[in-house]
């Protein structure tokens, strides 16, 4: 886990408790509600906003704004997150050594042999813009991220929508293995 969901974490915690009421059960559940659904917001953060860098292998490329909304007897009754992508040229350019935000790899390594076909992700094909894909991370699960998107209410067709390649794009992305492109 991040040190920034871990904090996040401990500080909703502690708003949780001073906000919620001794006597009132329902406060309580509300309130570890909306924190669960904050952090189950984190893997699907991390897999379309962090990246391997030279530095650090789950770099975040993007800020995250939390903000906790309490209503007038001060108990917790939602949230809203904010999230800014600081470094969208990521996505078309990266540095020697680098890779480009962990959703492309994900992808390419998790979606069964149906969904490639769905997708149009045809197998042994060269991404230009996914360098360094011999490199396997911990940050490379799908599943934990499809999961998540599922707890946040992204249902399986929505998601299927979300990772699919237009067509019409294909040609300028992909290659083939000997360097051709598909036609």
């Amino acid at each position: 886990m991040l040190q920034q969901t871990w904090t996040s974490r401990c500080l909703m915690k502690f708003y949780a408790v001073v906000a919620a009421s001794p006597t009132s059960w329902e406060s309580h559940k509300i309130a570890e509600r909306i924190e669960q659904r904050i952090l189950n917001s984190n893997p699907v953060m991390e897999a379309f906003g962090n990246a391997c860098t030279l530095r650090n292998n789950n770099s975040s490329r993007f800020g995250k704004f939390i903000q906790l909304q309490l209503n007038r007897a001060q108990q917790l009754v939602g949230a809203t997150v904010q999230t800014y992508l600081l470094e969208k040229t990521r996505v078309v350019c990266q540095a020697f050594s680098e890779r480009n935000f962990h959703i492309f790899y994900q992808i390419c390594k998790g979606a069964s042999e149906d969904e490639r076909l769905q997708w149009h992700l045809p197998e042994g094909a060269a991404f230009s813009w996914l360098p360094n894909p011999e490199r396997s991370l911990e940050e490379d699960c799908f599943e934990v991220t499809r999961e998540a998107m599922l707890h946040l209410g992204i249902d399986t067709p929505t998601q299927s929508n979300i990772f699919k390649v237009r067509r019409k794009a294909a040609p300028l992305m992909f290659g083939r293995d000997d360097g051709q492109p598909l036609s």
